[in-house]
């Protein structure tokens, strides 16, 4: 064998090596990479998960309590028409609040991570996955009772009952508080127009009972899933007040004497 032929072997074997080391450090450099990704995708979700874990866990459980004593202890029936103006005022006004307030919260976390792409950090997509939950019984025609919001009116809602505040880092996304909701209601008809129907089916609320109410014991039960996932060990809301309201029986056909 000649030295030309030697020397072509020997490059030719230099080159296949170069090219698997080549090929080796990118394949090393392309799970490096995933790997940061990965990394960053948790560190964001866990971001996010601690931003708006307590705003969204405290307005979860104002609104699957608020449910609780309407639905299990006459709440409504007990200052709708026994209350004074003021307690007949706040009993409508602040049932109507506590749900935008907690769909408001909803918005400003869909509109936080819909920019990130987080659907394969397991925590997320659970926490997405119990919100969908909470936006499918009020949204659907399926469940009988007042209360049915449709979801790009639940996502209105929460959008009004935003305001942009400036603050020394800037200007940040606040919720609406109770004072400002009811006066805005008095005095912004475009706002208060969002709200005029579910003002009026709080009566309706009242009326129905456990059965016509399904609705909302659904949405009820929801709340208490989500508070359980944003909490799992009670460290902010005590274990012992998550009592889910127990799904009504169907009621049975009247039976009807046969005519003649």
């Amino acid at each position: 064998m000649g030295p030309e032929v030697v020397i072509a072997v020997v490059s030719a074997a230099v080159s296949l090596i170069s090219v698997a080391v080549t090929y080796r450090t990118a394949l090393v450099t392309h799970r490096l990479q995933d790997e940061a990704r990965n990394r960053d995708k948790v560190e964001l979700a866990e971001e996010l998960f601690r931003r708006y874990r307590v705003p969204l866990l405290a307005s979860a459980e104002s609104l699957q309590s608020r449910l609780h004593n309407v639905l299990s202890r006459n709440l409504l029936r007990t200052y709708l028409h026994s209350g004074d103006s003021e307690e007949q005022h706040y009993v409508r006004h602040n049932t109507v609040y506590v749900l935008a307030e907690h769909l408001a919260w909803l918005e400003v976390l869909r509109r936080e991570q819909r920019f990130l792409d987080l659907e394969s950090v397991k925590s997320t997509k659970e926490l997405f996955a119990a919100i969908q939950r909470i936006h499918h019984p009020l949204a659907t025609d399926s469940l009988p009772g007042p209360f049915r919001v449709f979801r790009g009116h639940q996502r209105a809602i929460g959008e009004v009952m935003l305001r942009r505040v400036e603050s020394p880092e800037g200007a940040v996304t606040e919720v609406l508080g109770y004072a400002a909701f009811c006066d805005r209601l008095e005095t912004d008809p475009r706002f208060a127009s969002w709200f005029t129907r579910l003002l009026t089916e709080v009566d309706d609320v009242e009326a129905q009972g456990q059965h016509g109410n399904e609705r909302l014991i659904r949405l009820q039960n929801e709340l208490v899933e989500l508070i359980e996932l944003l909490d799992p060990k009670g460290e902010w809301l005590p274990l012992e007040q998550r009592e889910r309201l127990p799904r009504p029986t169907p009621l049975l056909p009247t039976s009807r004497t046969p005519n003649g």
